[in-house]
């Protein structure tokens, strides 16, 4: 697989001493939706123009860079925010993840799409140009399969999102929030962990849900003294899912 060096002359954070083979990336990214069943061939084809980039927790990535470029979360994730240039209020649009790509709109019609990507973790993310991930949807049929149905899921979580906004109270939307989050098994406490949202701050947790802190963090002390979540700084679990179900319904 040639994916070659990272940013040779271009001002960026130097890379980690977490950065990793490129034979890795094609393990991490299997397990992904997007590259499950693909094969190691038909993935190294895919990826033989994509290069590693990192990006330290916490940093603002550039969005005009979108017109240029097209990233796959490998390691980390990354928010997407939309903020109100008027208030600053800011919402998030996705979490990403391993097998994800920033940013599929762009990707597909070609158009300005100003949003505020933000590094929850240190990311490390594979980059290659907009026309090459084109070529790619265009010249393999086979990665379409997946592609399509990656972009459907994409399609509705957004439509899910904006009904909730409309037709949900703050605090159906935030169990609901949790319950799409947790983890399929039980922990040596009994207690169900969550993934991507685990140790999310009441801020990024109100983006999420189309809400304010001090709103969100009413709600989770509320979920909290009721015994249905266990909330400690970095830390988030819920300890009734039965209960978690039911705020989730609350006619």
């Amino acid at each position: 697989m040639a994916i070659s060096n990272a940013g040779k002359k271009r001002k960026r954070k130097k890379m980690p001493n977490c950065i990793k083979p490129d034979n890795s990336y094609i393990k991490i990214l299997q397990n992904s939706f997007l590259f499950d069943n693909l094969g190691n061939e038909l993935t190294e084809k895919l990826l033989k123009d994509f290069i590693p980039v990192f990006f330290k927790k916490g940093e603002n990535i550039n969005p005009n860079l979108t017109e240029k470029y097209v990233y796959i979360i490998v390691e980390g994730r990354l928010k997407i925010t939309n903020i109100d240039p008027k208030t600053g209020r800011s919402i998030a649009l996705f979490i990403l993840h391993t097998g994800d790509i920033h940013d599929i709109f762009t990707l597909l019609d070609g158009k300005e799409h100003i949003v505020f990507p933000i590094a929850l973790d240190d990311t490390i993310a594979l980059r290659t140009t907009l026309k090459n991930a084109r070529d790619i949807i265009k010249s393999y049929p086979k990665f379409n399969e997946k592609f399509l149905p990656y972009l459907g899921k994409r399609l509705r979580e957004l439509e899910n999102f904006s009904e909730s906004i409309v037709f949900e109270n703050t605090a159906t939307r935030l169990s609901k929030l949790i319950l799409k989050h947790i983890a399929n098994t039980q922990n040596e406490n009994d207690h169900y962990p969550l993934k991507l949202i685990n140790n999310l701050s009441h801020e990024s947790l109100s983006e999420l849900i189309g809400s304010v802190r001090s709103v969100v963090s009413t709600k989770m002390e509320k979920l909290k003294k009721e015994g249905i979540i266990i909330s400690k700084r970095g830390y988030l679990a819920v300890k009734d899912i039965e209960k978690l179900i039911e705020k989730c319904d609350p006619f």
